[in-house]
């Protein structure tokens, strides 16, 4: 009865503060987001929860979980009662609701087969990708000024700078990241500043959004902002280099090509010669710190990036992609539509004893939709990215100030993704779907913004004329 109680009025508190204050909810969310770490992959010891995890035991999902749904469905009341607010992303729309449908197909089928609704609706199946779009459109509804996105990159950034603070006394005072699986399981002498793949995104966006402060033109900054704004990618690129994740190093990699890209002429000259530098300092210490445990003699910094997928290993049993071939064998005619929210794979155990047993998932985003939604469920998530890119190409030369660079790094973040998409486990991890979200969101946010002060000058104007 407590229980229900407290349910009911945190319903009501988050109810609230959605329709009168939407951005406290979404900078909440970010707060715990970019703070908070969520895997435990690589402890000793691991804690038998997090603050991800809380009310799992009492509730289906997280309160933190609970508090996203609800958060989303005020979201739609309060859109529904507001037609004249900010948009919520249209093109994304319809591949939410065939998701939507999607899983609610799973539901019934899998209640007709006896799977119990807990299982079906678990996070290592497909509802993070619901959670994405709740939180998604949240974000897309918060923000309604200037001054709630400028408040939104700084809280990106400082935020960031806390973190990256706290993580950089860890690594150079005490013994790193306690969830270190290269040292723990591998054996392997080194140590590591991050290893969940969330806190180095959250490092790779502070790092974006100052270089890109720092080498945009028409952007004015003081002598002590500038400064600080290169300590920040100083810090914040450490922190991914020094965390030796080849997806982080990619993601941040296609994260700085696109913003050399975005400059103009004679700035790409200097960013270039910035970033080689960078670049030579990254991959050496990358290379003398981890990859030199998975080369042989003889072998480069390339041989050691690739060194479980190199066709010197032989057959694909021997390689990285055992494990998707392994899912692959295991789908039994289920292509189409998958083996369900529920369904597991088969493979070699010894071979795959980093799955501890648990045959739920597979390394690789889209992979682990083909096995549990099939090919419909991957190609909607995959018509909805290029809807995204679409949405960004066309509107983006219409974009300027904070709207640009929410815009830029709201992109740049979805390019750091790709790596994680393709060979990560990112659907089955609530914090980096959110994430995902958030990028996501961000160019519908510059997008909307800049609309919606539009249509307000024109009706502001237009009624000052009529008195």
């Amino acid at each position: 009865m407590i229980n229900m109680i407290a349910a009911f009025v945190l319903i009501s508190i988050v109810f609230g503060f959605v329709f009168k204050a939407p951005k406290y909810v979404v900078f909440g969310f970010l707060a715990v987001l970019f703070i908070f770490a969520d895997s435990t992959w690589g402890q000793l010891n691991a804690d038998s929860g997090n603050i991800y995890s809380r009310g799992v035991g009492m509730f289906y999902f997280s309160l933190l979980n609970i508090v996203l749904i609800f958060a989303g469905v005020a979201v739609l009341i309060r859109r529904l009662a507001s037609p004249q607010g900010p948009q919520l992303a249209p093109p994304m729309t319809k591949y939410f609701l065939a998701f939507a449908f999607i899983m609610l197909g799973h539901i019934v089928i899998g209640l007709m087969s006896g799977i119990d609704l807990n299982v079906i609706l678990s996070l290592n199946g497909m509802f993070n990708v619901i959670n994405m779009f709740a939180f998604m459109y949240l974000a897309i509804l918060a923000f309604e000024n200037d001054r709630d996105t400028a408040t939104l990159l700084f809280m990106i950034i400082i935020i960031a700078v806390g973190r990256g603070l706290y993580g950089a006394v860890r690594y150079f005072v005490f013994d790193g990241d306690t969830a270190n699986p290269y040292r723990n399981f591998e054996g392997l002498d080194i140590k590591i500043f991050f290893f969940d793949i969330s806190d180095n995104f959250v490092a790779a966006l502070a790092a974006f959004c100052a270089a890109w402060l720092l080498t945009t033109p028409g952007v004015k900054l003081n002598i002590v902002t500038r400064i600080f704004l290169i300590g920040v990618v100083v810090l914040e690129v450490a922190a991914v280099a020094l965390s030796f994740r080849r997806s982080s190093l990619i993601g941040l990699g296609l994260m700085f090509l696109f913003l050399f890209m975005r400059l103009p002429g004679r700035r790409k000259v200097f960013f270039a010669c910035a970033a080689a530098l960078a670049l030579s300092l990254v991959a050496t210490t990358f290379f003398e710190q981890r990859l030199q445990f998975n080369t042989t003699q003889g072998g480069g910094i390339l041989s050691s990036l690739i060194y479980d997928i190199s066709p010197s290993r032989g057959s694909i049993k021997d390689s990285r992609f055992y494990e998707l071939y392994a899912a692959a064998q295991s789908m039994d005619g289920n292509w189409l539509f998958g083996r369900g929210t529920w369904g597991t794979f088969t493979g070699d155990r010894e071979r795959l004893a980093f799955h501890e047993g648990n045959w739920g998932f597979v390394h690789s985003g889209f992979g682990h939709l083909i096995l549990k939604g099939g090919i419909v469920a991957v190609l909607i998530f995959i018509g909805m990215l290029a809807s995204y890119i679409s949405f960004y190409v066309r509107y983006r030369k219409h974009l300027y100030g904070n709207a640009a660079l929410l815009a830029d790094a709201g992109f740049a973040g979805f390019l750091f993704w790709i790596p994680t998409l393709l060979i990560g486990t990112p659907i089955i991890e609530f914090r980096t779907m959110l994430l995902l979200g958030l990028t996501l969101a961000m160019p519908f946010i510059a997008v909307g913004l800049q609309n919606y002060q539009v249509r307000t000058y024109i009706m502001r104007t237009q009624q000052y004329a009529a008195a």
